[in-house]
Protein backbone atom coordinates (compact mmCIF):
# COMPACT_ATOMS: atom_id res chain seq x y z
CA UNK A 1 0.00 0.00 0.00
CA UNK A 2 1.71 3.78 -1.24
CA UNK A 3 1.49 6.40 1.26
CA UNK A 4 0.69 8.33 -1.87
CA UNK A 5 -2.12 6.30 -2.58
CA UNK A 6 -3.49 7.11 1.06
CA UNK A 7 -2.63 11.18 0.85
CA UNK A 8 -5.05 11.23 -2.24
CA UNK A 9 -7.45 8.78 -0.48
CA UNK A 10 -7.67 11.19 2.41
CA UNK A 11 -7.55 14.68 0.42
CA UNK A 12 -10.57 13.48 -1.87
CA UNK A 13 -12.75 12.62 1.62
CA UNK A 14 -11.81 15.99 1.95
CA UNK A 15 -12.59 17.52 -0.69
CA UNK A 16 -15.25 15.45 -1.83
CA UNK A 17 -13.87 15.96 -5.04
CA UNK A 18 -11.78 14.59 -7.41
CA UNK A 19 -11.26 17.60 -9.66
CA UNK A 20 -10.55 19.73 -6.51
CA UNK A 21 -7.97 16.85 -5.68
CA UNK A 22 -6.15 16.74 -8.47
CA UNK A 23 -5.99 20.69 -8.39
CA UNK A 24 -4.77 20.45 -5.28
CA UNK A 25 -2.01 17.75 -5.58
CA UNK A 26 -0.96 19.22 -9.40
CA UNK A 27 -1.96 15.80 -10.10
CA UNK A 28 -4.27 14.83 -13.60
CA UNK A 29 -7.93 13.79 -12.62
CA UNK A 30 -6.90 10.21 -14.34
CA UNK A 31 -4.30 9.69 -11.66
CA UNK A 32 -6.02 10.43 -8.59
CA UNK A 33 -8.70 7.44 -9.95
CA UNK A 34 -6.13 5.69 -11.17
CA UNK A 35 -5.03 5.85 -7.56
CA UNK A 36 -8.22 5.35 -5.46
CA UNK A 37 -9.05 2.35 -8.08
CA UNK A 38 -5.36 1.03 -6.73
CA UNK A 39 -6.40 1.15 -2.95
CA UNK A 40 -9.50 -0.32 -3.86
CA UNK A 41 -8.28 -3.17 -5.28
CA UNK A 42 -5.90 -3.33 -2.21
CA UNK A 43 -8.29 -3.80 0.23
CA UNK A 44 -10.84 -4.82 -1.81
CA UNK A 45 -13.97 -2.75 -1.41
CA UNK A 46 -15.27 0.23 -2.71
CA UNK A 47 -13.92 3.42 -0.73
CA UNK A 48 -16.35 6.37 -2.69
CA UNK A 49 -19.52 6.24 -3.67
CA UNK A 50 -20.19 8.81 -7.18
CA UNK A 51 -23.79 9.53 -7.49
CA UNK A 52 -24.83 12.35 -9.61
CA UNK A 53 -21.43 14.22 -9.46
CA UNK A 54 -21.39 14.09 -5.45
CA UNK A 55 -18.74 12.05 -3.79
CA UNK A 56 -19.38 10.62 -0.48
CA UNK A 57 -17.13 8.40 1.86
CA UNK A 58 -18.38 4.28 1.95
CA UNK A 59 -19.27 2.72 5.28
CA UNK A 60 -15.73 0.91 4.59
CA UNK A 61 -14.21 4.36 3.26
CA UNK A 62 -14.86 5.83 6.36
CA UNK A 63 -13.75 3.01 8.42
CA UNK A 64 -10.13 3.58 6.92
CA UNK A 65 -10.52 7.37 7.48
CA UNK A 66 -9.00 7.39 10.71
CA UNK A 67 -6.03 5.13 9.97
CA UNK A 68 -4.95 6.27 6.97
CA UNK A 69 -4.69 9.91 8.74
CA UNK A 70 -2.45 8.10 11.34
CA UNK A 71 -0.58 6.28 8.26
CA UNK A 72 0.14 9.67 6.94
CA UNK A 73 1.03 11.22 9.75
CA UNK A 74 3.52 8.94 10.99
CA UNK A 75 5.18 8.82 7.81
CA UNK A 76 5.45 12.39 7.40
CA UNK A 77 6.83 12.35 11.07
CA UNK A 78 9.65 10.25 10.21
CA UNK A 79 10.38 12.02 6.73
CA UNK A 80 10.55 15.23 8.55
CA UNK A 81 13.59 14.59 10.25
CA UNK A 82 15.63 18.19 11.76
CA UNK A 83 17.50 18.47 9.08
CA UNK A 84 14.33 19.25 6.29
CA UNK A 85 11.32 20.17 8.54
CA UNK A 86 12.05 23.72 7.13
CA UNK A 87 11.39 22.33 3.76
CA UNK A 88 7.85 21.80 4.61
CA UNK A 89 4.75 22.76 1.88
CA UNK A 90 1.43 23.01 1.86
CA UNK A 91 -1.81 25.80 2.36
CA UNK A 92 -3.52 26.39 5.01
CA UNK A 93 -7.05 28.21 5.37
CA UNK A 94 -7.02 29.98 9.02
CA UNK A 95 -10.42 31.71 10.00
CA UNK A 96 -9.84 33.79 13.13
CA UNK A 97 -11.40 36.57 14.73
CA UNK A 98 -10.24 40.03 13.30
CA UNK A 99 -8.89 41.66 16.88
CA UNK A 100 -6.37 38.59 17.43
CA UNK A 101 -5.03 38.80 13.63
CA UNK A 102 -2.39 41.96 14.18
CA UNK A 103 -0.87 39.63 17.05
CA UNK A 104 -0.72 36.28 14.20
CA UNK A 105 0.41 38.23 11.23
CA UNK A 106 3.32 40.74 12.83
CA UNK A 107 7.14 40.27 12.83
CA UNK A 108 6.82 37.31 13.88
CA UNK A 109 4.76 35.31 11.13
CA UNK A 110 7.61 37.17 8.66
CA UNK A 111 9.94 34.91 11.01
CA UNK A 112 7.79 32.03 10.84
CA UNK A 113 7.69 32.73 6.85
CA UNK A 114 11.23 32.59 6.43
CA UNK A 115 11.87 29.57 7.96
CA UNK A 116 8.92 28.26 5.71
CA UNK A 117 8.17 29.68 2.71
CA UNK A 118 6.83 26.83 0.56
CA UNK A 119 3.44 27.03 3.80
CA UNK A 120 0.94 29.47 2.32
CA UNK A 121 -1.91 30.37 4.88
CA UNK A 122 -4.98 32.05 4.02
CA UNK A 123 -6.54 34.53 6.45
CA UNK A 124 -10.15 34.96 6.74
CA UNK A 125 -11.89 37.09 9.21
CA UNK A 126 -15.31 36.12 10.45
CA UNK A 127 -17.16 35.74 13.58
CA UNK A 128 -17.46 33.27 15.88
CA UNK A 129 -20.21 31.17 14.72
CA UNK A 130 -19.61 31.45 11.06
CA UNK A 131 -15.89 30.42 12.41
CA UNK A 132 -17.73 27.49 13.58
CA UNK A 133 -19.83 26.64 10.79
CA UNK A 134 -16.95 26.52 8.67
CA UNK A 135 -15.20 23.96 10.73
CA UNK A 136 -17.67 21.57 10.14
CA UNK A 137 -18.37 22.23 6.25
CA UNK A 138 -14.75 22.16 5.71
CA UNK A 139 -14.43 25.72 4.72
CA UNK A 140 -11.43 26.16 7.03
CA UNK A 141 -8.80 24.32 8.52
CA UNK A 142 -7.95 26.15 12.03
CA UNK A 143 -10.24 28.80 13.76
CA UNK A 144 -9.18 31.23 16.44
CA UNK A 145 -11.99 32.56 18.14
CA UNK A 146 -12.77 34.78 21.38
CA UNK A 147 -15.94 34.60 22.51
CA UNK A 148 -17.51 32.79 25.49
CA UNK A 149 -16.14 29.51 25.93
CA UNK A 150 -16.99 26.95 23.11
CA UNK A 151 -17.49 23.20 23.01
CA UNK A 152 -18.06 20.50 20.67
CA UNK A 153 -17.42 16.91 20.83
CA UNK A 154 -16.85 17.20 16.77
CA UNK A 155 -13.88 19.79 17.82
CA UNK A 156 -10.70 19.29 19.04
CA UNK A 157 -9.44 22.23 21.15
CA UNK A 158 -5.47 22.84 20.32
CA UNK A 159 -5.24 25.82 23.38
CA UNK A 160 -7.31 28.34 25.38
CA UNK A 161 -7.02 30.37 27.87
CA UNK A 162 -9.25 33.08 29.74
CA UNK A 163 -9.19 36.52 28.15
CA UNK A 164 -8.52 39.31 30.71
CA UNK A 165 -10.87 42.43 29.28
CA UNK A 166 -11.14 46.05 29.97
CA UNK A 167 -12.94 49.29 30.02
CA UNK A 168 -10.34 51.20 28.59
CA UNK A 169 -10.26 55.64 28.15
CA UNK A 170 -7.65 58.28 27.51
CA UNK A 171 -5.41 59.25 30.66
CA UNK A 172 -7.43 62.77 30.95
CA UNK A 173 -10.91 60.75 30.85
CA UNK A 174 -12.84 62.20 33.67
CA UNK A 175 -13.04 58.72 35.69
CA UNK A 176 -9.38 57.64 35.21
CA UNK A 177 -8.15 56.77 38.68
CA UNK A 178 -12.21 56.59 40.18
CA UNK A 179 -12.39 53.08 42.09
CA UNK A 180 -15.44 50.70 41.60
CA UNK A 181 -17.01 52.85 38.61
CA UNK A 182 -21.18 52.00 38.13
CA UNK A 183 -21.41 50.63 34.78
CA UNK A 184 -24.60 52.97 34.80
CA UNK A 185 -22.13 56.05 35.42
CA UNK A 186 -19.75 55.31 32.87
CA UNK A 187 -22.53 54.40 30.47
CA UNK A 188 -23.02 58.06 30.20
CA UNK A 189 -20.06 58.70 28.20
CA UNK A 190 -19.83 58.39 24.77
CA UNK A 191 -18.77 54.67 23.75
CA UNK A 192 -16.56 53.52 20.73
CA UNK A 193 -17.06 49.42 20.61
CA UNK A 194 -16.42 46.97 18.09
CA UNK A 195 -19.77 45.70 16.22
CA UNK A 196 -23.12 44.68 17.51
CA UNK A 197 -23.85 40.90 18.01
CA UNK A 198 -19.83 40.12 17.22
CA UNK A 199 -17.93 38.12 20.24
CA UNK A 200 -16.97 40.09 23.55
CA UNK A 201 -19.25 43.11 22.56
CA UNK A 202 -22.42 40.48 22.22
CA UNK A 203 -21.54 39.07 25.66
CA UNK A 204 -20.79 42.80 27.30
CA UNK A 205 -24.64 43.59 25.50
CA UNK A 206 -25.93 40.46 27.32
CA UNK A 207 -25.03 41.44 30.83
CA UNK A 208 -26.33 44.72 30.25
CA UNK A 209 -29.61 43.62 29.22
CA UNK A 210 -30.48 43.06 32.65
CA UNK A 211 -29.66 46.33 33.89
CA UNK A 212 -31.75 48.11 31.43
CA UNK A 213 -28.46 49.51 29.63
CA UNK A 214 -28.32 49.99 26.53
CA UNK A 215 -24.94 51.70 25.10
CA UNK A 216 -25.18 53.14 21.84
CA UNK A 217 -21.86 53.59 21.07
CA UNK A 218 -20.75 57.11 19.18
CA UNK A 219 -18.91 54.41 16.35
CA UNK A 220 -18.63 50.80 15.74
CA UNK A 221 -16.03 49.09 13.71
CA UNK A 222 -14.57 45.68 13.40
CA UNK A 223 -10.69 46.85 13.78
CA UNK A 224 -9.76 46.87 17.00
CA UNK A 225 -6.43 48.91 16.22
CA UNK A 226 -8.86 51.53 14.93
CA UNK A 227 -11.05 51.38 17.69
CA UNK A 228 -7.98 51.69 20.04
CA UNK A 229 -6.81 55.02 18.16
CA UNK A 230 -9.69 57.05 18.73
CA UNK A 231 -9.57 56.15 22.54
CA UNK A 232 -5.80 56.67 22.66
CA UNK A 233 -6.88 60.24 20.93
CA UNK A 234 -9.74 61.19 23.78
CA UNK A 235 -12.62 59.59 21.56
CA UNK A 236 -14.58 57.82 24.70
CA UNK A 237 -14.63 54.36 26.34
CA UNK A 238 -14.09 51.57 24.65
CA UNK A 239 -14.82 47.59 25.80
CA UNK A 240 -11.60 45.64 24.83
CA UNK A 241 -9.07 42.92 25.36
CA UNK A 242 -5.64 43.07 27.23
CA UNK A 243 -3.85 41.83 24.40
CA UNK A 244 -5.27 44.24 21.84
CA UNK A 245 -4.52 47.74 24.96
CA UNK A 246 -1.54 46.27 26.95
CA UNK A 247 1.06 48.23 24.94
CA UNK A 248 -0.67 51.36 25.12
CA UNK A 249 -1.48 50.56 28.77
CA UNK A 250 2.16 50.35 29.72
CA UNK A 251 2.92 53.40 27.69
CA UNK A 252 0.44 55.48 29.46
CA UNK A 253 -1.63 56.53 26.69
CA UNK A 254 -4.59 55.18 28.37
CA UNK A 255 -6.16 53.92 31.35
CA UNK A 256 -7.91 50.68 32.56
CA UNK A 257 -11.14 51.73 34.79
CA UNK A 258 -11.86 50.53 37.76
CA UNK A 259 -15.62 49.57 37.12
CA UNK A 260 -17.67 46.77 39.17
CA UNK A 261 -17.50 43.36 37.71
CA UNK A 262 -20.10 42.41 35.42
CA UNK A 263 -19.32 38.63 35.17
CA UNK A 264 -18.17 38.90 31.34
CA UNK A 265 -16.00 35.51 30.80
CA UNK A 266 -14.23 35.68 27.34
CA UNK A 267 -12.00 32.89 26.00
CA UNK A 268 -9.50 32.58 23.58
CA UNK A 269 -9.53 29.05 21.57
CA UNK A 270 -7.54 27.28 19.11
CA UNK A 271 -9.28 24.50 17.14
CA UNK A 272 -9.65 22.04 14.25
CA UNK A 273 -12.33 19.65 13.36
CA UNK A 274 -11.50 15.95 14.90
CA UNK A 275 -11.68 14.44 11.36
CA UNK A 276 -9.69 16.71 9.65
CA UNK A 277 -6.46 15.16 8.57
CA UNK A 278 -3.08 17.52 10.18
CA UNK A 279 -0.99 17.70 7.44
CA UNK A 280 2.70 18.57 7.92
CA UNK A 281 2.04 22.91 7.07
CA UNK A 282 -1.19 22.99 9.63
CA UNK A 283 0.67 21.28 12.56
CA UNK A 284 4.00 23.78 11.92
CA UNK A 285 0.98 26.56 11.89
CA UNK A 286 -0.36 24.98 14.39
CA UNK A 287 2.29 25.12 16.83
CA UNK A 288 3.41 28.98 15.71
CA UNK A 289 -0.06 29.97 16.80
CA UNK A 290 0.02 28.18 20.05
CA UNK A 291 3.73 29.84 20.83
CA UNK A 292 2.20 32.96 20.00
CA UNK A 293 -0.49 33.24 21.68
CA UNK A 294 0.92 32.01 24.89
CA UNK A 295 3.35 34.89 24.16
CA UNK A 296 0.75 37.45 23.46
CA UNK A 297 -2.70 36.95 24.14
Amino acid sequence: MEIRNLITFLEVAERKSFTKTAEALGYTQSTVSSQIKQLETELNTQLFERINHKVMLTERGNALLTHAQKIVNLSKEIELNPDTSDDCEGYVRFAMAPSISTMMLGETFLTFHKRYPNIKVQIIAAETKEMLEMLDRNDADLIFIVDRYEYSKDHIVVSEKKVDMHFVANKDFPLAGKRNIDIKELSKYPFVLTEKGLSYRKLLDEKLAPLFIDIQPIIEMGNTDRVLEMIELGGGVSYLPDYVTRKSYEEGKIVYLDVEDLGVSVWRQLMYHKKKWISPAMKKVIDYCSEVSEKSL
